[in-house]
């Protein structure tokens, strides 16, 4: 036997006698294990890797590293034997994939790694790997994610609903009462209103109404910050949260999505929808005034844009309604 195959028994001997301490806990694991050397060769594997790769344990022992049975990566980098023997200290990782060799299915694991060193020298020897496998908690996880967020979205524009504005808004308020003032941000409103809707929908069908309303919820994401909360409150009629800022920065904001809207080119059934926005901006006065009566002020805004030629952004400062121009 050479040298390099003694050094090898002598190191596998070695970790299964250091591992031996752990074997009674071991048995009673329902998770699958793998005890490896830092070749990656199998020096112990319980009826649970078994069950996951569709092997025998007998079998287990033969192969000559694990990568040849088992592929792990994380956010796609691959995480080899080579990367698992690298671990100084135990580690949990999360939200690992793994495949098994020659099948197609990927699963979604969490790997326990506990590190085996040579008491002597401190070397590596190994690595004990605990394998959970949490694919159905996972599906299941994703299917009430799912919910959740059906539950708060606009089923046409999946935007959020009026509901969730309400929810989100009280508790920016909320938080925003609690704080010292030299803590707090603006919270600004903006109410928007499609101009003319009702020709739209009468003149081109529900149809075409319902295909503007989704034109104008995908701009409206695209426009406002991916902080700024965009909801359909009812029929053609929209609200933004806009959190950290000014009523003076959500009027450019508001005057932004006008001009996208305005310059967007709709068409449906080979017909083009000429559209446009109006907009009503107000800034929350905390601790004086309830977001409902910012939203008041918000809507006269937006009333004083239809009185003005619509295609306009309103802002509502408190005492004055300012008209900001179109250009």
């Amino acid at each position: 036997m050479s040298q390099a195959a003694v050094k090898v028994e002598t190191v596998q001997a070695t970790i299964l006698s250091e591992f031996a301490r752990f074997d009674a806990f071991a048995k009673v694991l329902l998770d699958a294990y793998v005890l490896i050397d830092t070749n990656g060769r199998i020096l112990k594997a319980n009826q649970a890797l078994a069950q996951l790769t569709g092997q025998t344990t007998r079998q287990l022992l033969k192969v000559e590293n694990i990568n040849q049975i088992l592929s792990f990566s994380v956010d796609g980098i691959p995480l080899g034997f080579k990367e698992l023997c690298e671990y100084d200290s135990t580690i949990r990782i999360d939200e690992v994939s793994g495949i098994v060799i020659g099948q197609e299915t990927t699963r979604n694991l969490i790997l326990g790694v506990y590190p085996f060193s040579d008491p002597s020298n401190q070397s590596k020897l190994g690595v004990f790997v605990l394998i959970r496998d949490v694919t159905a908690e996972t599906l299941l996880q994703d299917q009430y994610k799912s919910k959740a967020i059906q539950s708060i979205t606009d089923p046409l524009t999946t935007l959020f609903t009026r509901a969730y504005f309400e929810e989100f808004l009280t508790g920016q308020v909320t938080r925003m009462e609690a704080l010292p003032e030299k803590e707090t941000y603006p919270v600004s409103l903006v109410m928007c209103d499609i101009d003319f809707f009702k020709k739209i929908n009468d003149g081109y069908g529900h149809q075409a109404g319902d295909y503007v309303l989704k034109v104008v919820a995908r701009i409206m994401k695209q426009t406002f910050r991916k902080t700024d909360v965009c909801c359909r409150y009812g029929g053609e009629e929209f609200l933004v949260i806009l959190p950290a800022a000014s009523f003076e920065n959500a009027g450019l904001a508001a005057n932004k999505l006008r001009q996208a809207i305005q310059n967007e080119v709709i068409m449906y059934e080979d017909r083009q929808i000429p559209l446009t926005m109006s907009c009503g901006v107000a800034a929350i006065h905390i601790g004086k005034e309830t977001y409902m009566e910012t939203m008041a002020r918000a809507d006269l805004a937006l009333y004083e844009c239809k009185h003005n030629g619509r295609n306009l952004v309103s802002l509502h400062d408190g005492e004055k309604i300012i008209i900001t121009p179109r250009d």
